[in-house]
């Protein structure tokens, strides 16, 4: 067995444990659905393994925003429509429309994505009538993709375009199986995404502007690095607010059912307003404040 057969073996191997788990935790949910919510068979409480956890769901979600801000640019960018060719948040991006098809391409080599994230490898969006049909569905594929050195593979990701509600445009997202494996061998994080992404576009111009945000609602969910699994539940009254002018979420709360911890977490993105590293976490009555990126 060469080292290249064991490596991917042995990947193989650790993202079938990963899913394994993570339909033992979709089980408990359930379950928990079912349930009185306020009795958990751990009684285990540890403030560092709970800022982990919720620290691994803070970057799911960013990742998901940051990857589908590319995509939604690009079906809102002037020279892109207009030329097939452009270059977007650092990829070599284009278009064609017959088959509809995006190409988000990075080279080999990996290249920043003006977000202060490094990217290399290529994903696809296409679909069977057009990117800017109601109801149309926007199927996703990656191929040999890496986000700041690490491996990100993914199951199934879908946007189905709901059409405009409230002369916003609005778009479901969903995911299965999304993958990150971290190149500090840390380990990894397997997530599933249940989304509303609901389009807020300035009336400055019909393509893409930095004043555009999505306010985002629904549920992420997943196993953290730790091992410890995680619900992200965002109310469409409290949505996440996610605006093409700003790195790091600026807006919004999300609840965070913890079910190997005996209290659950709040995370809060209220800066004000504000673009800032920096977002809050309240467990157990304790508000702890984290950074979204290392600096």
């Amino acid at each position: 067995m060469t080292l290249h057969t064991h490596s991917k073996f042995t990947r193989e191997n650790n993202m079938n444990r990963l899913i394994a788990r993570y339909l033992m935790a979709s089980i408990f949910f359930s379950f928990l659905f079912f349930s009185s919510s306020c009795s958990k068979k751990n009684t285990s409480f540890d403030y560092n393994e709970v800022i982990e956890t919720v620290g691994d769901y803070v970057e799911s979600q960013q990742m998901t925003d940051l990857l589908l801000n590319t995509y939604f640019k690009s079906i809102s960018d002037s020279i892109l429509l207009t030329d097939g060719f452009a270059e977007i948040d650092g990829a070599d991006v284009s278009l064609t429309l017959n088959p509809a098809k995006i190409i988000i391409k990075y080279p080999v080599w990996g290249k920043d994505d003006g977000y202060g994230h490094y990217r290399k490898g290529i994903y696809e969006a296409s679909t069977e009538t057009s990117f800017f049909d109601s109801l149309a569905t926007i199927n996703f594929t990656f191929s040999n993709f890496s986000y700041d050195f690490d491996s990100v593979s993914v199951g199934d990701l879908t946007i189905i375009n709901n059409g405009i509600s409230e002369g916003n445009y609005s778009f479901e997202v969903n995911a299965t199986n999304i993958y990150r494996g971290f190149h500090d061998t840390t380990g990894q994080i397997l997530y599933n995404v249940q989304q509303d992404f609901i389009r807020i576009k300035s009336t400055s111009s019909p393509y893409y502007s930095e004043n555009d945000y999505f306010d985002i609602s629904g549920n992420l969910s997943g196993i953290a690095r730790n091992g410890k699994v995680f619900n992200g539940i965002v109310q469409d009254t409290s949505s996440l607010k996610n605006s093409l002018s700003c790195i790091w979420l600026k807006g919004g709360t999300s609840n965070v059912e913890l079910p190997d911890f005996i209290h659950n977490a709040t995370t809060s993105f209220m800066n004000d307003g504000e673009c800032l590293n920096q977002y809050n976490v309240v467990t157990n009555e304790t508000l702890l404040i984290k950074a979204f990126d290392s600096e």
